[in-house]
């Protein structure tokens, strides 16, 4: 694809950096470390990179691509990919055999068994190596594993975007593998977008279920009383993870081995087997997800693109002007507020600078915080306003719009 596709792409806003002072490109980042000039653009959570090289990138999430940039809680199934690939395509003139993998996620969301804190705090080791928390403000707070080419990352969903302002009922935890690397992806004939698409998204179920049995988890539902007093003092051990990480420490690999298959004895024996029955509904959300049914059509999947609310029965709100997610806003909103730019501002600056680059004028460029939010909702309200008055311009009260009359 040559650049200047996507540069005069109406639906994409680049900038740069410069040097405000200089009119220089910005060619080091915040750490001192060189980077190659680029201009940017994104949309619906997507970066778009055109690099002085010619070398285009394009980062992000697909998952919340399908919900507009906002969020990746929800279920996202085989047919919604086939749409998103497709849109992209036609939006963009996307090839996806000429799309190359530099890294991949690949993730399931579940309802767990238990509260998904729980399973977090439990999940000690992933193969030999010691889970961490960690917290980003676009990922919330997760725990997490890093191999030499892939990341294991295990996310309390619910309680990441309840946070984000979204009314979430149920339990939501999210599995994910990040490769960051291709070896192995190499290796089963993936390179392209293509090669994925080919290969088949449920060939993963296998290999998301034997990195989770991987995961060294201690069960909270183990039945002490019924232990003996060995098997009791063990179970003490076996909780804490600085006990396993010592053993590694020691080089005691077979010590370490054979308590880890003690601790699965004691666990299928007396416990509710959490780690299994989470197995279980891994799996079979992997089967419903990627089951295939003659309804994949674009126009098919795009009629039945809902996102629901707190009540499930609620679409979800967009703006009418900019298109992006106003479900933080009160229902009876139809344009990107106060509320909504501060919501993005805290959440999403990709978004935020985008939207602001476009709604504010230079003249407000330098005012402070609240002003250029005011200035912002102000230009959407009038570009609403705009619109409105030019339809009823074009269409006369005794002229038939043919759109209204197709629900339009």
């Amino acid at each position: 694809m040559h650049p200047s596709i996507l540069e005069n792409n109406h639906l994409l806003d680049f900038y740069d950096t410069i040097n405000l002072t200089t009119g220089e490109m910005k060619t080091t980042n915040r750490y001192g470390v060189k980077v190659t000039p680029s201009k940017n653009a994104s949309y619906k959570s997507l970066e778009f990179k055109i690099y002085d090289t010619g070398t285009i990138t394009l980062s992000g999430s697909l998952h919340k691509y399908w919900n507009d940039g906002a969020h990746n809680y929800n279920d996202f199934n085989y047919e919604e990919v086939l749409f998103v690939l497709n849109d992209l395509n036609t939006k963009f003139d996307i090839d996806l055999s000429n799309s190359f993998l530099k890294c991949l996620e690949i993730g399931i969301n579940i309802t767990p068994p238990v509260p998904t804190n729980e399973i977090l705090d439990n999940c000690l080791l992933h193969k030999t190596k010691p889970f961490e928390y960690q917290k980003n403000s676009d990922e919330g707070k997760y725990k997490q594993v890093q191999h030499s080419q892939y990341i294991i990352k295990i996310y309390n969903k619910a309680l990441h975007y309840k946070s984000k302002g979204f009314k979430i009922k149920d339990e939501i935890m999210r599995f994910e593998i990040k490769y960051i690397k291709m070896q192995k992806l190499n290796e089963e004939g993936i390179f392209s977008l293509q090669d994925l698409m080919d290969y088949g998204l449920q060939n993963f179920k296998n290999i998301i279920l034997i990195e989770w049995q991987n995961v060294l988890f201690y069960d909270n539902t183990i039945q002490i009383d019924q232990l003996t007093n060995r098997s009791k003092k063990a179970i003490l051990e076996y909780s804490n993870p600085n006990y396993w990480t010592g053993l590694l420490a020691k080089n005691q690999t077979k010590n370490f081995n054979y308590h880890r298959n003690q601790l699965r004895k004691i666990v299928s024996k007396n416990s509710n087997k959490v780690q299994d029955l989470t197995t279980e509904i891994i799996g079979k959300k992997i089967d419903s997800l990627n089951s295939k049914t003659i309804q994949i059509d674009p126009l098919t999947i795009m009629s039945k693109r809902i996102v629901l609310n707190d009540d499930n029965d609620t679409k979800k709100h967009i703006c009418k002007v900019t298109g992006f997610n106003i479900s933080m806003q009160k229902e009876n909103s139809i344009l990107l507020s106060h509320t909504g730019l501060k919501y993005y501002y805290n959440t999403d600056k990709r978004i935020f600078e985008q939207i602001k680059r476009k709604y504010l004028s230079k003249v407000w460029i330098n005012s402070n915080f609240e002003t250029q939010i005011k200035e912002m909702a102000h230009n959407i309200r009038n570009e609403n306003s705009n619109k409105t008055i030019k339809q009823k311009r074009i269409y006369q009260p005794q002229q038939i719009n043919i759109l209204n009359q197709l629900g339009i």
